[in-house]
């Protein structure tokens, strides 16, 4: 049996698949197998094939449906998985070499770790941000420092801790995936070393035309799960904590989404980056009055609302991405943590 699982849900993949799994091919370590989940009848088996990559650690599975969702693709991977340890990997994103070597032992000693994911823009090759700046140590993160944070943490994970996904989450499912494993093991180890790719994919299921609309709605009926409903299965205190996290990551979305009004290339890693994410608690004072008394773009009122009853002022202007360079800056802003502990 391989000690480590990664998990690859697959849809409309065919251009990713390769790189990805060739990451996966390239880690310091071998004891692992990689089960490539498909959500749309594609021979991923076969695309491989083409490309001269064929391995006997490899299993292709198939949900049985077209567009299922990633959380369910993840599920059935996760149910055929052999490994003690579960990691997942998108089909577009990608890992570095000594990545599964490096957090296996942390993951093993504490039960899940993950590491400082970088966010690059798949277009250009350029890196946008990290998750932590540069002078973060290694410690780990409770869930108001998950939900500060603007990019998902896909962190390896002992079999006795990984739970399925839950149903119908699908956008923002990353980040709600790590409340559970959180509520259970405490606050999640994680490292300064940057160890996996997280590639911006226009057109991607969360960056389209109505992926800050999606995002609301997910994040509107996450919050009302945490006020009204099963609070996800978490404890009194980390569902109030996860809530308030909700709210923040909501009000930082309906800012970009009035940001991308004037600016429809504009990512939302980019936004946080550069100016999106200079907050304290949540968002900025300035961004604050601009938020509006319900979400912005699905069209009805929430009594969570945080912004005040009318706009102050319209957004002047989007913020502007950060500037390009074909190397990484020394000063890359983190994609956003307030809190670390």
């Amino acid at each position: 049996m391989p000690v480590i699982s990664v998990v690859i849900p697959a849809f409309r993949a065919e251009a990713t698949i390769a790189r990805a799994i060739r990451s996966v091919l390239d880690q310091s370590i071998d004891d692992w197998e990689a089960v490539v989940v498909a959500d749309d009848r594609v021979d991923y088996a076969a695309i491989l094939r083409r490309s001269g990559i064929e391995d006997r650690r490899f299993r292709f599975l198939s949900t049985g449906r077209i567009g299922s969702g990633c959380h369910h693709a993840r599920n059935v991977g996760l149910a055929s998985a052999c490994g003690d340890f579960i990691a997942t990997l998108d089909a577009d994103d990608l890992y570095l070499p000594r990545r599964l070597e490096t957090l296996l032992p942390l993951a093993t000693k504490d039960g899940a770790a993950a590491d400082n994911l970088r966010v690059v823009d798949d277009e250009t090759g350029h890196e946008i941000c990290r998750a932590f700046g540069e002078n973060f140590a290694r410690g780990s993160l409770n869930i108001t420092a998950l939900l500060d944070m603007s990019v998902p943490l896909l962190p390896i994970v002992a079999r006795e801790y990984a739970e399925p996904r839950l149903t119908g989450v699908e956008f923002g499912e990353d980040v709600v995936a790590n409340l559970p494993l959180i509520d259970r093991i405490g606050p999640l180890p994680v490292i300064e070393t940057s160890l996996s790719e997280y590639r911006i994919v226009r057109d991607s299921l969360s960056y389209n035309e109505r992926s800050a609309e999606n995002f609301e709605k997910s994040y509107s009926g996450l919050i009302e799960r945490l006020t009204d409903g099963d609070q996800l299965g978490l404890s009194p205190a980390n569902a109030t904590a996860a809530r308030k996290g909700m709210l923040r990551k909501r009000d930082l979305n309906r800012a970009f989404a009035l940001a991308r009004r004037g600016n429809a290339a504009l990512d939302f890693q980019t936004f946080a980056a550069s100016g999106g994410s200079r907050t304290q608690n949540g968002i900025s004072s300035s961004m604050s009055s601009c938020l509006p008394p319900a979400p912005a773009i699905a069209g009805f009122r929430s009594r969570d609302a945080v912004g005040p009853a009318e706009p102050k002022s319209p957004l002047s202007a989007p913020v502007p991405p950060p500037a390009r360079s074909s190397m990484v800056s020394a000063e890359l802003k983190p994609c956003r943590t307030t809190s670390v502990e």
